[in-house]
């Protein structure tokens, strides 16, 4: 009897264990990713395609090479088949024959004449020792095939070759776009084209042109021809232009969405045609920047005629199904002065002016409705009046994002995605359009709150968690974060010691059980028959002095069907404090970290070291291509340099960095201002600092402090010795004056870190007074001068405090 109750005691655990291990291995064991650690390292792809394996070999690239098409005819498949060959000729120096092989390209679909928001860009690309071989539904997966093929030449005992792979690759959005003001500053024909060329590289697919503002309306009008000869100060694009960039944009897979700011931001258009206005000219194009007055009279007829024949031009040179409103930040004044808008409003039982506003893009959306256009608009448009057929791009907040969509609409997200606040790529890299950071589903109490610290042993390393609890007895309520991910519960029971709840998560419900035992919380966490104990410690809490609860959005989560909803993201590039001549600088390469962020998988874009590790190569490639944003640099520092030595100069602003968000437009408040000063021609985010600094904390941790000595020594020495060379080219030169402080203090603290490296390995050991000393003349430093900041001076600082 014994030996049968062991027996089925036995089959029971037995049972019990193998249904644990099955939930563990479907539901909590990490999923493989589609491209692995090692594969990863070994390329420099970017954006990272859905899925990778390396086979260990190489195709090597002779001049017998060429490629063959098999598909439907298809003049955009032949032609860029012709530019990678030409790219591939010009990067191995190889001269091809006509009749070479080695590459095929099969595809089933042609592009069609007007490209929609969505198509099949997907494709399989096979590597062997025989040879490459791509397979595409539609043109378009050739087109981003041949990029990845492109990027994937390298180097090779003295040759270049392909890696032997297989690859399946397909954009995770349809929409993943540019956008390029050309009015606050104008950007000529040529930096598009050059640009254009890099979002291909990319796989960005949607060039956002902002044509109209307060400052200018740059596109030529037949039909209105004062918009451009009054409203462009003489610089616009001819009807001619635009279709060139259209066309050029078409070939690459690139769809041109133009945007004419209105009914606010107008003065391009009302400098030839004050009649739109709702106040009284003449009015002058804008020179400086902000939010400023004049805006369109939205309750008259002829305002809507005007803009219906404008629409009519304009469709013959922008193909593309979607026509953007702008519709942001309208001043109302002139509409609150205006007694005939007043009584209008009156007249039709419009509340408010954004009502009128909204009145205003219903008769918009219509318009554009009567061309086979779809509206897109700003996040100011959203209002329950509108159809669910309009496009919402969020650029105030990405809590608007979530609202357009859970109110029906298509949405784009620009929030966190402005390239003219010059934050550092990781800073755009970690924005997620499905992520809402901290944003919960129940009301948080910050009178009556909770923090703990959890160490949940799901194996031998526990994982991090934290609880955050809110409410008394009768609503106790909180969060739950797993993997950055916070997940709301309500119905939390505590009896005594005892705290109790539960919450459906991606895995399915999961129960906590647990016990107060002082500060301390610990208990376990139930999965269907998993069971993993966890220990945690109180953080925080309204008890707590100095600590302060989660700051956290209260706001649904998406539905599948929400999220299905999410056209993609969209890099904005405002030209308030950029020029042609350094824009792109401004856009790369950090934009090609967004574009990742929208063509990739999710689970592959959370490495922010290995995005830098890959970007560093993609900017020279870029530079290859035709972007200037390196050469463009050279330039405006020979335009410092004024005749004197270049090379001092180039080591300061080498490791200088533009401040952040709008600080720079204090410096050139009217679009009159040369943008040509030392900010202007250092970077918004500085590669050599972040190398500096990975080799600063690595040296620190090594316990001999042997590793990367010399780089650093190198680097160091030549920042000591340079503001000898740079107070000679400064002096007298108005604009080098600006930054003659900020070469000092280089000088001086690379003089500290010197000493700290040396004091470090052994050599002359500094004392705590001499740590002391060199801490207190570097806390005397300004963060910034002159709109830059010295982008290495963390690093020095924390060489010093290592001592």
């Amino acid at each position: 009897m014994i030996k049968r109750i062991l027996k089925i005691s036995g089959l029971v655990l037995l049972i019990i264990f193998l249904a644990a291990v099955f939930i563990y291995f479907k539901y909590l064991k990490p999923k493989p990713l589609p491209i692995c650690e090692e594969d990863r390292a070994a390329i420099t792809l970017m954006p990272l395609p859905s899925s990778l394996k390396l086979t260990g070999d190489e195709f090597m690239l002779t001049p017998e090479f060429g490629a063959s098409i098999e598909g439907p005819e298809d003049e955009i498949v032949k032609k860029a088949v012709e530019r990678f060959m030409s790219r591939t000729a010009a990067t191995s120096g190889h001269n091809f024959q006509p009749n070479g092989t080695g590459l095929t390209v099969k595809f089933t679909t042609a592009i069609l004449t007007v490209q929609p928001v969505s198509t099949d860009e997907s494709y399989k690309l096979s590597i062997d020792d025989d040879g490459i071989s791509i397979e595409a539904t539609t043109g378009y997966g050739v087109l981003r095939s041949l990029e990845s093929l492109s990027q994937l030449l390298k180097k090779s005992n003295g040759s270049f070759a392909w890696p032997t792979l297989e690859m399946d690759d397909k954009p995770r959005y349809v929409w993943r776009g540019l956008m390029i003001d050309v009015v606050r500053h104008w950007i000529p024909k040529a930096t598009i084209l050059r640009n254009l060329e890099a979002m291909a590289a990319v796989k960005l697919n949607v060039l956002h042109w902002h044509l109209s503002d307060y400052q200018g309306f740059r596109v030529e009008s037949k039909v209105f021809p004062r918009l451009h000869e009054l409203g462009s100060g003489g610089n616009y694009y001819t009807q001619d232009d635009v279709k060139e960039i259209v066309n050029f944009a078409r070939l690459r897979g690139i769809r041109v969405v133009p945007e004419f700011d209105m009914p606010g931001h107008t003065t391009g258009f009302l400098v030839g045609y004050p009649a739109l206005a709702s106040a009284p000219g003449p009015y002058t194009l804008a020179t400086t920047y902000g939010l400023l007055a004049p805006v369109m009279d939205p309750t008259r007829e002829e305002v809507y005629s005007f803009i219906d024949s404008l629409i009519t031009e304009m469709t013959q040179l922008f193909p593309d199904p979607y026509f953007h409103i702008g519709g942001d930040e309208v001043d109302y004044s002139h509409w609150k002065k205006n007694e005939n808008i007043q009584k209008f409003m009156k007249e039709n039982a419009i509340e408010n002016e954004q009502e009128l506003q909204a009145y205003f893009n219903q008769r918009m959306e219509k318009l554009l409705a009567n061309h086979n256009k779809k509206m897109v608009g700003w996040d100011e448009i959203i209002n329950p009046k509108l159809s669910n057929d309009i496009v919402v791009q969020s650029w105030r907040t990405q809590k608007s994002f979530f609202e357009a969509l859970q109110k029906g609409s298509k949405a784009i997200l620009s929030s966190g995605y402005y390239l003219d606040y010059k934050l550092p790529a990781a800073k755009h890299y970690g924005v997620d359009p499905e992520v809402l950071p901290g944003a919960v589903t129940i009301k948080p109490d910050s009178l009556n709150w909770q923090q703990y610290e959890l160490s949940i042993y799901v194996s031998e390393s526990p994982m991090q968690s934290t609880l955050v609890l809110y409410g008394g007895q009768e609503n106790l309520r909180g969060l739950f974060y797993v993997l950055e991910n916070a997940t709301a519960f309500e119905n939390a029971t505590r009896i005594g010691d005892a705290l109790n709840f539960s919450f459906v998560s991606d895995f399915g419900e999961i129960n906590i059980e647990s016990a107060f035992e002082g500060d301390s919380l610990n208990g376990k966490m139930s999965l269907g028959l998993l069971s993993f104990p966890f220990k945690g410690k109180k953080t925080g809490g309204n008890d707590r002095n100095g600590t302060s609860p989660p700051k956290v959005e209260q706001m649904k989560p998406l539905t599948a069907e929400q999220k299905a909803n999410i056209l993609g993201g969209e890099a904005a590039m405002w030209t308030e404090s950029v020029s042609a001549q350094n824009i792109d600088s401004r856009l790369w390469p950090r934009t090609a970290a967004m574009a990742e962020k929208w063509w990739s998988p999710q689970e592959l874009t959370k490495d922010v070291n290995d995005m830098y590790r890959r970007l560093e190569f993609i900017s020279p490639y870029l530079e290859k291509l035709g972007v200037r944003h390196i050469r463009n640099q050279d330039e405006l520092i020979t335009d410092l340099a004024a005749g004197k030595d270049e090379k001092s100069i180039r080591t300061l602003i080498d490791v200088l960095e533009e401040v952040k968000y709008t600080s720079r437009m204090t410096m050139s408040l009217s679009a009159l201002i040369p943008m040509n000063e030392v900010v202007d021609a250092a970077q918004p985010e500085n590669m050599l600092a972040l190398r500096f600094t990975k080799w600063v904390d690595e040296f620190i941790s090594d316990p001999e402090h042997k590793i990367h000595s010399d780089e650093l020594r190198s680097l160091l020495i030549s920042w000591r010795n340079n503001h000898y060379e740079f107070e000679k080219a400064a002096i007298g030169n108005p604009r080098l004056e600006k930054v003659l402080l900020t070469s000092q203090e280089l000088s001086m603290m690379a003089n500290f870190a010197l000493q700290a490296i040396d004091s470090l390995a052994g050599k002359n050991k500094l004392n705590d007074a001499d740590k002391q000393a060199m801490l207190k003349a570097i806390n005397g430093i300004s963060e910034s001068r002159a709109g830059t900041i010295l982008a290495v001076s963390p690093a020095l600082r924390k060489l010093v405090e290592s001592i």
